[in-house]
């Protein structure tokens, strides 16, 4: 959608994903989000554009499930 392929890798994150598999058992899913800097610090912030760009990929991801 924007021209980039994606990366996959594994980080210290994703803890919802952990729960859902946890409480619904064999699940493909994936955690995807803006960029995040400085996290769990006083200089915590996270880029506005990215936030966007991430919502309105959810929302193409979700019309195409459910087509």
């Amino acid at each position: 959608m924007y021209g980039k392929e994606p990366e996959i890798f594994s980080i210290h994150a994703g803890i919802e994903c952990g729960l859902l598999a946890e409480k619904l058992g064999d699940l493909d899913m994936i955690s995807f989000g803006p960029d995040m800097f400085d996290i769990h610090t006083p200089n915590e912030h996270i880029s506005i554009s990215s936030t966007s760009r991430c919502f309105t990929y959810l929302l193409e991801v979700l019309k195409e499930i459910t087509n």
